[in-house]
């Protein structure tokens, strides 16, 4: 069983940092004055990128008005970071990684994504992809190849990690192994990952010359007993 990985990936909200306070509350004042308010519920969509969220919500919508939403959330997103913070064992992974072997997978824009992670005191990566640079988003496995790509790895030799069906999902799309981490889902709802542990403080990384050796420690569910991670 391979405990080895060329890299690890990391998606960024409810995985690296917990934005959801500010974020509930950009999102909430758009609701409201949007007229879909008592009806909007953010944990149904965390994860998904701002068109796909305001399309739902509002599917009368041209594609220019549905920009026109997500541009208004976009810019009160950039703005209502004061209250984001880095989760738990988040600066203790990032500070262990060489920064050649990490990156982000995020379905944030890059801005806002910069934003919270100063915020958040956590160092920003070398490779972030967001929103900005892909035209398909998570589930599609489109954002972790191109983070690949860009750490000059084989998607197959990664470690993702991430907290939403849909980013797992992706991940798996790019064959990628995959480590769900506990959030706003259930077990149930992250069944598909390899393994699930209670968040990336978990994840303790020994660095080799050209590898990553992972080992879970901590509440986990994978599919061996023993606390070393391995790829199915």
């Amino acid at each position: 069983m391979n405990s080895s990985y060329s890299a690890i990936l990391l998606d960024l909200d409810g995985t690296l940092v917990d934005s959801y306070p500010d974020a509930e509350q950009c999102w909430g004042e758009w609701a409201d004055s949007a007229g879909v308010g008592d009806r909007f519920d953010l944990a149904r969509y965390y994860g998904q990128k701002r068109h796909d969220i305001v399309r739902d919500l509002l599917p009368h919508l041209s594609e220019e008005e549905i920009a026109a939403h997500a541009e208004h959330v976009r810019l009160a997103e950039r703005e209502y970071t004061s209250r984001v913070v880095a989760l738990t064992g988040a600066r203790r992974l990032l500070d262990a990684l060489p920064p050649a072997r990490w990156g982000i997978v995020t379905s944030n824009d890059t801005e806002v994504a910069k934003a919270r992670l100063t915020s958040a005191g956590l160092p920003l990566p070398g490779v972030l992809v967001s929103a900005d640079d892909v035209g398909h988003p998570k589930p599609h496995p489109e954002g972790f190849l191109l983070a690949a790509e860009r750490l000059g790895i084989a998607p197959g030799t990664a470690l993702a990690v991430d907290d939403s069906p849909i980013g797992l999902a992706a991940a798996r799309a790019a064959g990628m192994t995959t480590l769900a981490v506990r959030f706003r889902h259930d077990d149930a709802a992250l069944r598909d990952a390899d393994a699930i542990a209670d968040n990336v403080g978990d994840i303790s990384v020994r660095c080799t010359d050209d590898k990553l050796v992972v080992e879970i420690t901590g509440g986990h569910r994978g599919p061996t007993n023993s606390p070393q991670y391995s790829r199915r």
